[in-house]
């Protein structure tokens, strides 16, 4: 079985674009999209606390905008009486207040929640959370809180802090693992989820590789309840960033803790015999009679399987990729319709960074004179930058904005494809011009023409124009960057 089928009710799953832009508010204020702040919460939808218990709920806040975001409050409420709510410490019933939260930074805050004896076992009450920037909404959420009566394992990921690494550098993972339920676990699974260039590094013969680049280690030992396990000094978990990974960039890791059934551990046993070496171990930690679990599904039960993932970024320095444009000519007879393409591409020497609101790179299109186009094109709008987008534009607008969305490798392209009529022999020639963003130091290529060539007429150069440097961003970019950014978004669950 593959680690991310494994994993599926653990792992956030792309959703929709619209997700995001629906339930984040743009401030009003603001000049620019990479200036501003755009603040989000990471809690569990639903916490379930055993009778008679408390539970602890972490959750993050983090600044996924390019500006700071300060003056910033996380509220509660209303809060039901029944819920047995205690807020973070340092923070009213009501309010946490944050003075300021940087670009890519995150802030970890903690709660207790202990259903009194008039809460209805396994009915869920309603927690609204949500934070704000100088009293505007920037997210909310509910959290479903249930007393239960049943009983269960609840294993817990401590926080793993954001981390910086240099290319090449690895580190140590800080894994510490609790049991906060009243039954024990059974035999612990452990596995390391990164994005492309960040490598999990666990060469154990009880690990495995999935073929989407996790690791996941079986680990026969389970944790009695109230107990709490890290890994030996002798086997660390590793986590290495690549030689050529671009930046400046923040890539996503995910850590997991489960429980497994015995099925899932007899199969990966079988898989894995005869293997030698160290194996992957934990520190010091009871053991417990083995649990019989005949069900299909390779994760057993956990009251809150939210906790049981730790997620942080590996924030990784500055590399450069020069983007150079490509131009062309235009090729036809005055009424023919000609389609041709235009774009960048990566010279390297690293790869381009991911799209976010700090790394925007885009490409403008200046149309040469006596041509106009005859079809939309795909991830451009009417303008010059991404500050002046003229959304009331038409087929007719001579200039261009194209979003460079892609992340490039060394070498490749990112190509725009347009379809216009040769209205006339006669042509001032236009020209492609990239902002390839922080990477790009190399602006003697970042201009190419765009000429025509008619029976009519002559190539015409064009003239010279200015480096452009878009500082800002505009609505194109975000139902774009938002499936980035939705990736992020709660846990769900799959019923299956």
């Amino acid at each position: 079985m593959r680690l991310r089928t494994l994993f599926r009710r653990l792992l956030l799953p792309p959703v929709a674009a619209g997700l995001v832009v629906s339930s984040l508010a743009l401030p009003a204020r603001a000049e620019s999209l990479t200036d501003f702040p755009l603040l989000f919460i990471d809690i569990a939808d639903t916490v379930t606390v055993i009778d008679g218990q408390s539970k602890t709920v972490n959750f993050d806040i983090r600044n996924f905008g390019g500006g700071n975001a300060e003056n910033v409050a996380v509220g509660f409420g209303p809060v039901p009486a029944e819920i047995g709510f205690v807020p973070p410490a340092g923070c009213s019933v009501t309010t946490c207040e944050l003075d300021k939260l940087a670009p890519g930074e995150k802030h970890r805050f903690s709660f207790t929640v202990k259903p009194t004896a008039a809460a209805i076992p396994d009915l869920a009450m309603k927690l609204n959370v949500s934070v704000s920037i100088d009293g505007e909404e920037n997210d909310s959420t509910a959290v479903q809180v249930i007393r239960t009566t049943k009983s269960g394992a609840d294993l817990e990921l401590a926080e793993i802090k954001d981390l910086n690494l240099g290319r090449g550098q690895s580190t140590d993972l800080p894994v510490t693992i609790s049991n906060t339920g009243n039954t024990a676990s059974t035999t612990l699974g452990l596995a390391v989820f990164a994005e492309e260039g960040i490598e999990p590094d666990l060469d154990y013969r009880n690990c495995e590789k999935d073929d989407e680049g996790g690791v996941i280690c079986v680990i026969d030992e389970r944790l009695a309840p109230g107990e709490t396990a890290g890994l030996a000094v002798r086997s660390p978990a590793k986590l290495k960033v690549g030689a050529d990974v671009p930046g400046p960039a923040s890539y996503f890791v995910d850590v997991v803790a489960v429980g497994l059934s015995d099925k899932f551990v007899a199969e990966f046993a079988k898989r894995n015999a005869g293997r030698t070496g160290t194996e992957l171990q934990l520190k010091k930690t009871a053991k417990v009679a083995q649990l019989n679990a005949d069900d299909e599904d390779p994760i057993s039960d956990d009251l809150n399987p939210r906790d049981n993932v730790a997620e942080f970024t590996v924030s990784v320095p500055k590399s450069d990729a020069d983007s150079k444009a490509i131009g062309g000519t235009i090729r036809g007879t005055v009424g023919d319709h000609v389609t041709f393409q235009v774009g960048t591409q990566n010279l390297g020497p690293t790869a381009t960074i991911p799209l976010s609101f700090t790394a925007i790179r885009y490409v403008h299109v200046n149309l040469p004179v006596g041509v106009e186009l005859t079809e939309e094109t795909e991830s451009c709008l009417p303008g010059t930058s991404l500050d002046d987008i003229d959304f009331e534009g038409t087929l007719a607008s001579r200039d261009w904005v194209c979003l460079a969305a892609q992340q490039l490798p060394k070498g490749k392209k990112s190509m725009f494809t347009f379809t216009a009529e040769i209205q006339d022999g006669s042509h001032e020639a236009g020209f492609v011009q990239v902002d390839g963003g922080v990477q790009d130091s190399n602006h003697g290529n970042d201009k190419a023409a765009l000429t025509v060539e008619a029976q009519e007429g002559l190539p015409v150069t064009g003239p010279s124009a200015v480096l452009l440097a878009g500082a800002g961003a505009a609505l194109l970019v975000v139902g774009v960057f938002a499936f980035r950014l939705a990736r992020r978004r709660r846990i769900i669950t799959i019923v299956e």
